[in-house]
């Protein structure tokens, strides 16, 4: 027995010794290395949060597996030399994240009938051509400075259905805001639609909502309305609450960036040229990347809003509507999923919920939300708007 005994203590330290020998860790070996392979795999995202142990388990075996797998390593799971080095470069991969399926791509609306337009796509004679196909889901303005393509889409499956809205300008025509008491912000709260018909707006859409901050003595976010600074006071640090205050300024030559609420003060953003800023978010896309907030937070189900610069001139709203039996929502994954496939670069979240208003022609097309047993559109005391009408429908 004694002699048995010896011989599994020397087979133990033989082993232990081949194992130091090639560098290699593996199912069954403890240790602090170990620890430290784990906390790096943490912070790659192949182990969950929590607290970890020193033991190389079956568990710690697949997430080395898939680290190797990801990044073009032999899927051996065992941390080999190669491993090792790749696993604490600055060049390894994280892991990536499960993407949603993705929603299908609108189809153009029917150009048949169509005025004249030149080059670039805009009207080429005349003021201005509207089409409405309430049945089809398709609204169209043409203007000799304003495009906007809005289709209506529906996913039954989730159930889901949101609008698209296309918006492309040249020669200085962008977004306009308008406030129902500039004097005095977040008073004189009226229906989304209301305001637009009376600002003329071809398109109108709820944006930052923050009167509503301003109202509740809230962080309000830095706020610029037509280079007017109306808020200064945002958050210290980003966060994962709603809002986060995170940014979305809009500058003269059509072009419009995001930024995390701490980023950027009032002052600075009026010496880059910023004309109007709007807070809420949190950021969806910022060149093109999506936010890594996005896989973690804000998983709820809710109608959503959002705004996204394509290149400069050219922007993408989309908005998904929530709160109907038709239509539950979406969370802001998907939002910004859409928003990259569809090619923007800079995208922000609006206020959504029962805010959300998309209106054209001073007609809101998305349906009332239910809201505590109530279906209702918030009423607001700011709106966005581009182009101008006096042909408003009610």
């Amino acid at each position: 027995m004694k002699n048995r005994l010896i011989a599994l203590a020397l087979l133990l330290v033989f082993c232990l010794n081949a194992a130091l020998a090639d560098g290699t860790l593996r199912t069954g070996d403890k240790g602090q290395d170990v620890l430290a392979v784990k906390q790096r795999l943490q912070e790659l995202g192949y182990i969950g949060g929590g607290a970890l142990t020193k033991s190389y388990t079956d568990k710690t075996a697949a997430a080395v597996r898939e680290f190797q797998e990801v990044n073009g390593l032999p899927g051996t799971g065992e941390l080999d030399e190669a491993t090792r080095e790749r696993l604490f470069s600055t060049g390894a991969l994280t892991r990536p994240h499960a993407t949603l399926t993705p929603l299908a791509t609108p189809a153009p609306p029917d150009e048949s009938g169509w005025p004249e337009r030149d080059a670039e796509g805009f009207l080429a004679e005349g003021e201005e051509f509207f089409l409405e196909d309430d049945a089809g889901g398709h609204w169209v303005y043409l203007g000799r400075n304003l495009q906007i393509s809005i289709t209506r889409m529906r996913e039954p499956s989730i159930p889901l259905i949101w609008f698209e809205t296309d918006i492309r300008t040249r020669n200085g025509e962008g977004f306009r805001t308008v406030q129902t008491d500039p004097e005095h912000p977040g008073r004189k709260y009226q229906y989304p639609y209301v305001i637009s018909r009376q600002a003329q707006f071809v398109l109108g859409f709820s944006d930052d909502f923050f009167a509503n901050r301003m109202a509740d003595g809230e962080t309000v976010g830095i706020i610029i309305r037509d280079g007017q600074v109306i808020s200064r006071e945002t958050n210290a640090k980003t966060g994962h609450h709603l809002p986060n205050l995170d940014m979305m300024a809009f500058y003269p030559d059509g072009s419009a960036k995001v930024y995390a609420c701490n980023e950027r003060t009032a002052d600075e953003l009026l010496a880059e040229g910023a004309r109007d800023v709007f807070s809420f978010g949190p950021i969806l896309l910022r060149d093109g990347e999506i936010n890594e907030l996005l896989y973690t937070y804000y998983r709820s189900i809710e109608p959503r809003h959002a705004l996204g610069m394509i290149e400069p001139n050219h922007y993408l709203l989309l908005s998904f509507q929530g709160r109907t039996a038709d239509s539950k929502g979406t969370m802001l994954q998907r939002v910004a999923e859409t928003m990259r496939q569809r090619g923007v670069r800079q995208a922000l979240n609006l206020d959504g919920g029962n805010t959300m208003a998309l209106i054209f022609r001073g007609r809101m097309l998305n349906k009332l939300a239910t809201y505590k047993k109530k279906k209702f559109v918030r009423t607001v005391t700011s709106l966005i708007g581009i182009g101008c009408t006096a042909s408003q429908t009610e």
